[in-house]
C-alpha cells in the first residue's frame, strides 16, 4: 500500500486528533507523511496541543502498523482517505465523516443514485414484503442500496437489491475481521459479488454497542435519499434519520398499522412532516426526479386514498362477499385502479386504519358496512 497509506493509518491514530484536526493537518501539510515529518515549531502553529504533538514527534508504531497494513492486503481491503478520488464524495461536505475508510468490494461508492435502507431488527413480514416491492420498484441503472448488514429490514433490502440485480453496500459498526450478526455471512460474501463492504473502525474492532451510531451516522451521509420501513419510536433507525436530516438529505417513510409498534416511528416522522410517507419505489424515483425503470409505470406522487376508494368502489365489493384474499382484493386494486401492489397494499391498510375493513386470519378481509 505504500509508505504514505501507513502514514494516514497512523495520523488517525494518534490519541487527541479528530476528524476535523486529521483534515486540518493535511490540509495544511499536503499529505500524512509531513505531517509526521513536521518541526515541533511547525506543529505547534497549527494550534495543537503540546500532548498532541508529542504522540506525532515521538511516533514508533512502523512496525504494528505495517502488519496491519499486510492484513488489510491479504483480505482484499483498500484504504480510502478522504483525498482520494474514491472515497465518497457524498461524506466529504460532512465535518464529522471519518477521514480514513476501510472499503472490500466493487460497486462505486460514488454511484449517481444512491439510497440508504433503513428500519427494525425485528421486521414483519409486511415490512419485508414492503422493503422487497420498493426496491424492486425503484431499480434502475446506477442505483446503489445501502443499509447495515443487520438483521430484519436491513438484510431485507440487500437480498432485494441482489435480486435486482443492483450492488449493494453494507456499513459495518465493526472491522473487517468480523461478519456480525454472524448468521450473514453468507449474505456479505453474496454482497461482495457486485457490491461491498464499509467501516472506518479498524480491522480487529469487535461490534460493540457504542459503535452503532457512528455506522449509522455514515449510512445517513452515503445517501442522497433515506428511507425507513418499519422502526419504532426510538432506536438506530431514528437515529439515522436524525443525521440525514442533520445532512440535509431526503427522508421518506412507510406507513404501518398505528397499532403495531414497529411502525410508531415511520408513522410519527410522517405526522410530524419529518418524512415524506412513501407508498412505492416509482414514487421516490419521482420525487428524487430520477425518472422511471425501464418499463416501469410512473405512480401519483401522492396517493389519494378517498378518491380510489370512490373509483374502485372496494367497500361495495368487500360488502357483496362475506370475505375476500388479499390476493384478490389486491389484483382488483391493480387491475381496475391501475396501482402497484405496494400501493395496493398500502390502500388496504389505509381502510384498515380507518376501520372501514377488517383482517381476518388467513390474510382475508371483510367489509365492517352494516
Amino acid at each position: 500500500m505504500g509508505e504514505e497509506a501507513l502514514y494516514r493509518i497512523a495520523l488517525t491514530r494518534v490519541k487527541g486528533i479528530g476528524t476535523v484536526q486529521t483534515k486540518k493537518l493535511i490540509d495544511i501539510f499536503g499529505d500524512a507523511r509531513a505531517v509526521f515529518q513536521a518541526s515541533k515549531k511547525s506543529l505547534s502553529q497549527t494550534g495543537l496541543g503540546e500532548g498532541i504533538i508529542v504522540s506525532i514527534l515521538g511516533f514508533h508504531g512502523q512496525t504494528s502498523l505495517e502488519a496491519e497494513m499486510l492484513q488489510l492486503e491479504r483480505a482484499g481491503i483498500r484504504q480510502l482517505f478522504f483525498t482520494d478520488k474514491d472515497y465518497p464524495r457524498r461524506l466529504l461536505p460532512v465535518s464529522d465523516a471519518p477521514p480514513l475508510l476501510f472499503y472490500r468490494g466493487k460497486a462505486d461508492l460514488n454511484s449517481k443514485k444512491i439510497v440508504s435502507v433503513v428500519g427494525t431488527r425485528l421486521a414483519s413480514d409486511y415490512g419485508r414484503e414492503m422493503t422487497a416491492r420498493l426496491i424492486t420498484q425503484m431499480a434502475q441503472p446506477g442505483l446503489l442500496i445501502v443499509s447495515g448488514l443487520a438483521l430484519g429490514i436491513d438484510a431485507a433490502a440487500h437480498t432485494a437489491a441482489m435480486a435486482n440485480q443492483l450492488p449493494t453496500i453494507g456499513v459495518l459498526g465493526h472491522g473487517h475481521g468480523t461478519i456480525y450478526p454472524i448468521e450473514h455471512r453468507t449474505l456479505s460474501a453474496e454482497m461482495l459479488k457486485s457490491g461491498g463492504l464499509l467501516t472506518a473502525f479498524k480491522y480487529g474492532v469487535k461490534p460493540e454497542r457504542y459503535n452503532f451510531p457512528a455506522r449509522n451516522s455514515w449510512i445517513a451521509a452515503l445517501c442522497d435519499a433515506l428511507v425507513v420501513v418499519e422502526t419504532a419510536r426510538k432506536g438506530g433507525s431514528m437515529l439515522t434519520v436524525g443525521d440525514a436530516l442533520r445532512y440535509g438529505k431526503q427522508v421518506f417513510a412507510m406507513p404501518g398499522r398505528i397499532s403495531d409498534q414497529r411502525s410508531m416511528g415511520c408513522n410519527n416522522l410522517i405526522g410530524q412532516g419529518h418524512a415524506r410517507m412513501l407508498c412505492s419505489g416509482e414514487e421516490l424515483s419521482a420525487a428524487m426526479g430520477w425518472g422511471w425503470p425501464a418499463g416501469g409505470k410512473a405512480v401519483q406522487s401522492s396517493l389519494s386514498f378517498s378518491g380510489q376508494l370512490s373509483e374502485l368502489r372496494l367497500p361495495s365489493l368487500l360488502a357483496s362477499k362475506e370475505s375476500l384474499s388479499i390476493d384478490e382484493l389486491t389484483a382488483t386494486l391493480m387491475t381496475e385502479g391501475g396501482l402497484s401492489s405496494g400501493a395496493a397494499a398500502l390502500l388496504l391498510l389505509d381502510l384498515e386504519i380507518k376501520g372501514i375493513v377488517s383482517r381476518l386470519p388467513g390474510q382475508r378481509y371483510r367489509s365492517n358496512a352494516v
